[in-house]
């Protein structure tokens, strides 16, 4: 298992794709010590999951995807314990799961210490299966004790918005909390990861 400052550490890499971090970088946006973040990415890079190089005197730290490892690696970061309202949701959502590519929670939804008065979720879904999302979520949505904003994006969208670097998006997949699809949205990232 990985512990939540691993977790942390490598979603964080895997959502800012193409930049160069340097140690110190990925340990004050992932709000972890710089020992500590040396240690894990040393572990990574020993197991090859990520990949160092040198700008300078400065190591950068990246995602290596030609590990077979890795995707699996990537798959347990991006996992989240659900509880409370979120497991609630999880529950009320179920049976979108079948017609839609990956399910993402965002927004004051999974901030908010109070109570929010809606639920924002991105689905990546094909244009076939539109049809069916609209009648079952219209029945499912009207379980839900909020108001739902579903962003829906077939997969060709979402790859132009992660090669646009499109910041509602990118802030989705940094902040947001993915409740299925992980494959998907790891196998979508690495398409663009290498055209960079």
């Amino acid at each position: 298992m990985l512990t939540a400052n691993e977790k942390k550490i490598l979603k964080m890499l895997l959502t800012t794709f193409g930049e160069n971090y340097s140690i110190n970088q990925i340990a004050k946006k992932c709000s972890i010590t710089p020992n500590g973040t040396l240690k894990i990415l040393r572990k990574f890079e020993k197991e090859g999951i990520l990949e160092s190089k040198k700008i300078a005197n400065i190591s950068s730290y990246s995602i290596n995807f030609k590990n077979e490892k890795t995707k699996s690696i990537l798959e347990l970061a991006l996992i989240s314990d659900l509880t409370g309202k979120l497991k609630f949701r999880h529950e009320d959502l179920k049976q979108l799961k079948e017609i839609t590519k990956a399910c993402i929670f965002f927004g004051s939804y999974i901030n908010s210490k109070r109570e929010p008065n809606d639920l924002d979720i991105l689905f990546i879904i094909d244009k076939k299966s539109f049809n069916s999302y609209k009648e079952k979520s219209l029945q499912i949505y009207k379980t839900i004790p909020v108001k739902v904003h579903d962003v829906l994006q077939t997969e060709e969208d979402f790859s132009k918005n992660i090669k646009n670097k499109d910041k509602v998006v990118l802030e989705i997949l940094k902040t947001g909390i993915i409740l299925w699809g992980y494959k998907k949205i790891i196998e979508l990232i690495e398409n663009e990861y290498f055209k960079i």
